[in-house]
């Protein structure tokens, strides 16, 4: 399947199937007998050849290499929009482990399960720097609850501006790729 520009199609006449106007007045044809009656005669006949179609410059390398380049393009737009999914994906993740970390010690989880200290020690690899921030006097898990709370945010808000200007490049080859690749003809 060969592949025009847009700008190619939007110049292009519509092919039409009408016989050239020589053909068309019987000009070179012979007849060598009298037309039946309701059989059209020799200037109405149609000719049976293909007609003429419009010369076509032929597209040399350099289209081929823009095709070639804005499906790169296209396709390293299509990674990056991954790796921005892939980013939202492990802040979201980050979130709820220090959620699920928050909700376990507000409920008095027991703190010698392993399941119960695998996520609170997960939770503490990524919050760990935000304790302390916030202290109440004798409360400790409202300090926790708070200062995990904002690491929370802070992932979430972080992860989703970093997907987004992540994103934002990967959706400019895209973009890219759908205005300089050329159209394909039918």
């Amino acid at each position: 399947m060969r592949l025009r520009r847009r700008t190619e199609l939007a110049e292009e006449p519509p092919r039409s199937e009408a016989v050239a106007p020589e053909r068309a007045r019987g000009a070179g044809v012979e007849s060598s007998h009298e037309p039946v009656a309701g059989e059209p005669v020799a200037s109405e006949r149609v000719s049976r050849e293909p007609a003429e179609r419009p010369r076509r410059r032929r597209r040399g390398l350099a289209w081929r290499t823009r095709d070639a380049g804005a499906a790169a393009v296209g396709t390293a737009g299509a990674g990056v929009l991954l790796i921005a999914r892939l980013v939202m994906l492990a802040a979201t993740l980050i979130a709820l482990l220090i959620a699920l970390a928050i909700v376990l010690r507000d409920v008095d989880a027991n703190a010698s399960n392993t399941i119960v200290e695998g996520i609170h020690e997960g939770a503490n690899f990524f919050a760990g720097a935000f304790t302390g921030l916030i202290v109440f006097n004798g409360h400790s898990k409202r300090e926790i609850t708070v200062d995990w709370g904002i690491a929370l945010l802070v992932y979430l808000i972080v992860g989703a501006i970093v997907s987004r200007v992540i994103g934002g490049v990967g959706r400019g080859g895209v973009l890219f790729e759908r205005r300089h690749r050329a159209a394909p003809t039918a």
